[in-house]
């Protein structure tokens, strides 16, 4: 674990929620969501923590003071894969492996997370996806796998087609990369889709381009990569700690 950075990210607005506070922010439980991430990270033991803020970075700040992380601020929310590139100024140089995580997962236990890094080294992978399959897996991104059953490519709902939007195995926004690897492929990643942002998810499919190994490790509780993203998603959050 000594070798291991974490990302995570926490800069979006969370215009769903209706309300002025960052998503990352609200409480599940009484804890804000953002801490509850970081409270599992420590269980980890990672060796350096990057928290990337955006909106409301101020107070995102004060909130996470307590925590020892290293924050990198994300000024304009073009997506997530620009947001991860908030980070490579530090990282340009190291060789190791890194976990990406989502401010707002705070239901995520660290046991998956060492599952994740345990799964990604024992394979010798390049990266690695958390995933889950869902009867109804509604909005999420798809997992289209090769013949071989490794990833081929990650699309979001709103670009799949309907033989893709069938697949049930979705994508968490969870992941565990090579990490030199992971920003030679950010840099050629495109905004060419309907939300004009850079999804990190297309990196996906640049590093299966250049014969890079992607796996999953399929998770069967599907509330660990729960999403907070409105008041609904926030009720099924605290219900799942009841």
């Amino acid at each position: 674990m000594e070798n291991t950075k974490i990302i995570i990210l926490a800069a979006g607005k969370g215009t769903r929620m209706k309300s002025d506070l960052a998503k990352v922010l609200h409480e599940v439980k009484g804890r804000p969501m953002i801490c509850r991430v970081l409270d599992m990270v420590k269980q980890v033991s990672l060796a350096e923590v990057y928290l990337v803020i955006g909106h409301q970075a101020a107070k995102i700040r004060e909130v996470t003071r307590d925590f020892d992380i290293i924050y990198a601020e994300q000024k304009e929310q073009l997506g997530t894969g620009h947001a991860v590139m908030a980070v490579e100024p530090a990282l340009k140089d190291y060789t190791g492996v890194t976990v990406i995580l989502c401010g707002d997962v705070p239901l995520l236990r660290a046991e998956t997370v060492r599952a994740l890094l345990a799964k990604y080294r024992q394979d010798n992978l390049d990266g690695l996806v958390l995933t889950v399959k869902l009867d109804d897996p509604k909005h999420y991104g798809r997992i289209v796998r090769d013949s071989a059953g490794y990833v081929e490519r990650i699309v979001e709902y709103r670009d799949a087609s309907a033989t893709e939007k069938a697949i049930q195995e979705i994508n968490s926004g969870i992941y565990c990369f090579n990490t030199a690897k992971l920003f030679t492929a950010l840099k050629q990643i495109k905004n060419q889709n309907e939300q004009k942002e850079y999804y990190l998810t297309d990196v996906i499919g640049i590093m299966v381009g250049k014969g890079q190994k992607i796996g999953t490790l399929i998770i069967e509780d599907e509330m660990q990569v729960h999403g907070v993203n409105d008041n609904e998603d926030l009720k099924k959050a605290e219900a799942a700690l009841d």
